[in-house]
């Protein structure tokens, strides 16, 4: 058995364990209930949050969230909000008042949480279901009782709760519509106690004189009715009655109060506490409420009021037991819950014993025969190890087999490079040479100093490599080393304007250094910086010793074009060439100097950002203690550090433009061409040894390329695979699907050879693709076939003769104005609307020059130019299509069948069926 195995064991158990450890956990409620109390500070208003708690007994699955607003409407709203906030299911309100809770309660419903509004209504329409009691026959049941007890005739007192509440709306009402059919009572005065009892007694005192005056008194709650009660018997109004609203089951409320007659009658109003949380687990398992629920009310006074005390006190008696049941089934559940939590220990446990006693078999019995393929991988190691042996000293044989081979290859390159280098020397010491062959001349010498140095860094760098480079450092001062390297750079800096300087923090540092290969990195990188420099820019040398003055710190700091950070990962990778700049190198000189400054145990770094310039720091030993005796160099020399091998750096910088003049582009050549090369010397090349045919555009990169193929609509583009920025297939890509330019064929050049770059490259429509280098004449040629074999295919499948621009000379605004022409209208070919306005809107010019100018380059109207071009699309897809001519028409832009068929009847004297069968017999 594998040690994958066994861990997977292990990790089964642990599992196990932690899952029968976890099992106790009781579920979480599935849903919360969010209720919000106007105030609970009466008994009422307790006795509906019991009811609450007692029926979510039977809904274990919901917990109820529970806030009190102690008659504040504001913190009602508040409270809302914080509920919200809790992500409640379901929310219960019942609100203080009807207008300020409108807003907040159409909220929540907005949100799509069921709201319950309980015993007080709100001023909104957006709620689910509203419960409560039926306020306007409570108020018309008191006003009945009244008649009854005052044999219709008395003076009677409203006590109402508070303004703007539902329930005093509702009562008062009830109450005033009954009492107007008893013309003998008369209301002398409605008192506002809202709810409460203090407010009640100062509603009281501002009208004593009524209420001595009253036989009765209504108060819309039993709160207020005990109140008034006690303001007459402390004011010793005898012999008045009085009526209250709840009939709660608590000391000192209503049924209490009716009991011991301190109140006459009290009309009960249920409190809606049980069926509210009934209709909120309905309502979360998907059934639909009634909108309105009215619990029903019944008056309570001395004939009924022993009876309704004694049903209550069962009830409640009743109520106490199912608490103390569900307290017993709550305790049988977690002794239940234990017992099973013990029991899933208890196997887990035999499971995990059996499981382990199954692992340790495996692994006995895995051991033995693991220790033996430890034997049998010993003996096998030691075999390996034994002809590895041989094969690194076959090895390092057929390294140095390969070195001495690649170095003497590279001097094989470097004599053929010499004899080719001075007889072009010589060639151009000449003076019966034009200025032509003096280019030509020149760009050859120039390429074969580019290859010689190339070969160079080669020999270096693999000597560096393979070890045979031997160090002889020495202490020099690195202020007199830079300045005599800066002298090289001087003239490129003034020609550029190039703010050149060298700065050093502490005079006298000095570095232990190889004169000859340090000068290598510091001439590579001061070229680097000046190549990407721009004029009017900066190149500064900065000197320091580090905190401990072990190590001399040299940082070479420009403002040029910077390095965006997929180069600068690659900054000093062998060969690695960025696709963004606009220079390219050989992608040698920075690992060269990567490895020099690694031999010097020193450190080179760059730091580098797009468009804001590159910093390269180097460290160097400022003593000798890292270098072996034999690497130090113990008697004086100096060198001559710009020596003829590192002013090829130098020379580069200062003819880094073309050597060629591109010639001037001539307007009368019959054919455009449009050059994409960011290779300033091929590119001039090409622009002058084609000019003799072509008008000639040329371009460094994609961008620069695209905006010159839109803005001049040459007649053949070749373009370049490698560029800066957009490359080559990008352009090309870009060209075949825009309108303007899709007709234009491209002919692709690049240096990549292999068959899945070419096939690449005809994936996406070039017209050819040459590889570098390539014969001159072959280029030319394949110009001329591919110019040729368009105009062809355009006269035969486009363009009659009739509709050719006259003048072979046109100028570029007319060839132009003939492509946008011809491009609007094979653009709109199949839009039966399509007429002359469209045409003068694409091209913002009036109808009159439209017409004057298509008569004048094309010979013809412009309504028979559109008619002639859907005809002749007509003509190309009935020879190369299989729809039927009904499809056809339509797809020219023919509003019929019938007048397509006579159109072209009358421009091609045969039926378009007649030209079907023709085209086919002749195929």
């Amino acid at each position: 058995m594998s040690a994958n195995f066994t861990r997977h064991i292990y990790i089964f158990l642990l599992s196990v364990i932690l899952c029968s450890l976890g099992c106790r956990r009781q579920a979480e409620p599935k849903y919360r209930i969010g209720f919000s109390q106007c105030t609970g500070n009466d008994d009422w208003r307790r006795n509906m949050l019991t009811e609450m708690k007692r029926e979510l007994f039977y809904h274990p699955e919901m917990k109820l969230l529970y806030k009190d607003a102690e008659s504040s409407s504001p913190r009602q709203v508040a409270q809302i909000r914080e509920l919200l906030k809790e992500k409640i299911d379901i929310l219960l309100v019942s609100p203080n008042e009807a207008t300020p809770l409108a807003p907040v309660i159409a909220e929540v419903y907005a949100k799509g949480i069921p709201v319950i509004i309980l015993d007080r209504k709100a001023a909104t329409d957006s709620f689910t279901a509203y419960i409560g009691g039926d306020n306007r026959n409570i108020g018309k049941l008191a006003a009945e009782y009244i008649a009854a007890q005052l044999h219709g005739k008395g003076r009677v007192i409203e006590v109402t709760g508070l303004r703007g509440s539902s329930p005093t709306v509702e009562r008062h009402e009830g109450f005033r519509a009954a009492l107007a059919k008893y013309p003998g009572l008369q209301l002398t005065a409605t008192l506002e106690g809202s709810w409460v009892a203090d407010k009640t007694k100062e509603a009281a005192a501002r009208n004593d004189a009524a209420i001595r005056q009253a036989n009765i008194i209504f108060a819309q709650n039993d709160v207020m009715a005990y109140a008034m009660y006690k303001y007459c018997r402390d004011k010793g109004i005898p012999n008045i009655r009085i009526i209250g609203v709840d009939a709660s089951p608590y000391p000192d409320a209503g049924i209490d109060l009716v009991f011991r007659g301190v109140l006459s009658a009290s009309l009960l109003y249920p409190s809606g506490g049980k069926e509210a949380i009934s209709m909120a687990a309905n309502i979360l398992a998907g059934k639909k409420p009634a909108r309105n629920t009215l619990l029903q009310t019944v008056l309570i006074d001395s004939t009924n009021v022993k009876l309704m005390r004694l049903q209550i006190d069962k009830i409640q008696v009743q109520h106490q037991e199912i608490e103390q049941q569900q307290s017993l089934l709550q305790e049988q559940r977690r002794l239940y819950q234990d017992q099973q939590h013990l029991l899933r220990i208890v196997a887990t446990s035999l499971c995990v014993a059996f499981l382990l006693g199954i692992v340790l078999f495996f692994i006995l019995r895995t051991n033995r025969r693991i220790n033996h393929q430890l034997k049998q991988q010993r003996d096998e190691i030691l075999l390996q190890r034994d002809q590895l042996v041989e094969m690194t000293s076959k090895a390092e044989k057929a390294t140095e087999a390969k070195f001495v081979f690649f170095t003497n290859l590279s001097h094989e390159f470097r004599t053929p490079l010499t004899l080719i280098q001075a007889p072009l020397e010589n060639l151009m010491a000449g003076r019966q040479l034009s200025a032509v062959q003096k280019q030509q001349l020149e760009l050859m010498r120039r390429n074969v100093v580019r290859l010689m140095r190339l070969v160079n860094q080669l020999l270096e760098f693999r000597r560096i490599e393979s070890g045979k480079l031997q160090l002889k450092v020495s202490e020099n001062e690195l202020s007199a080393f830079v300045t005599e390297i800066m002298e090289a750079f001087k003239g490129i800096a003034v020609k550029k304007h190039i703010d050149f300087r060298l700065i050093s923090r502490q005079p006298g540092i000095k570095a232990w250094l190889d004169q000859r290969l340090f000068d290598r990195v510091l001439y590579n990188l001061l070229s680097n910086a000046f190549k990407f420099t721009s004029d009017y820019g900066k190149v500064h040398i900065y000197l320091e010793l580090s905190g401990n003055s072990e190590e001399a710190i040299l940082r070479i700091e420009d403002d040029g074009a910077g390095m965006d950070e997929n180069t600068l990962m690659h900054a000093f990778e062998l060969f690695y060439q960025s696709r963004e700049s606009e220079h390219k190198g050989t992608g040698i000189g920075l690992a060269l100097s990567r490895e020099i400054i690694q031999l010097h145990h020193g450190n080179i770094a760059v730091k580098s950002k797009k468009g804001a310039g590159t910093t390269f720091t180097i460290t160097l030993p400022a003593t000798s203690a890292p270098f072996a005796p034999e690497e130090i160099q113990h008697e004086e020399e100096h060198i001559n550090v710009i020596n003829e091998s590192l002013h090829n750096y130098v020379e580069e910088l200062e003819n880094m433009g073309p050597v060629a003049v591109v010639p001037t582009s001539r307007q009368d050549q019959s054919h455009s061409l449009l050059i994409i090369e960011d290779h300033p010397d091929l590119n001039s090349f090409l622009a002058g040894y084609l000019s003799e045919s072509y008008e000639i555009f040329h371009a460094s990169d994609g961008e620069e390329g695209l905006r010159l193929a839109f803005r001049h609509i040459p007649d053949i583009i070749i373009c370049d695979i490698m560029l800066p920025g957009i490359d080559g297939i990008k352009v090309l890509e870009t060209i075949k699907h825009d309108i303007r330019t899709s007709h234009i064929p491209v002919i692709l050049l690049s240096a990549n050879n292999s068959e899945e770059q070419r096939i690449r490259g005809m994936q996406y429509k070039a017209d050819a693709y040459i590889s570098k280098p390539f014969n001159m004449q072959y280029l030319k040629e394949s110009i001329a076939s591919t110019l040729s074999n368009r105009a062809l295919l355009k006269d035969h499948y486009i363009t009659e003769p009739e509709t050719r621009v006259h003048s072979v000379q046109s100028n570029k605004p007319d060839r132009k104005f003939v492509n946008d022409f011809t491009a609007i209208v094979e653009e709109n070919l199949g839009n039966d609307q399509f007429n002359v306005e469209d045409i003068c809107t694409q091209m913002s010019i009036s109808k009159m020059q439209l017409y004057r100018k298509v008569k004048q380059l094309l010979d013809c109207n412009v309504n028979d130019f559109i008619l002639d071009a859907r005809i002749k699309k007509a003509k190309y897809l009935l020879v190369h299509s299989q729809s039927s001519i009904s499809d056809i028409a339509y797809t020219c832009g023919f509003s019929s069948p019938a007048y397509f068929s006579t159109v072209f009847k009358a421009r091609a004297q045969q039926t378009p069926k007649a030209f079907r069968e023709q085209a086919f017999n002749n195929t």
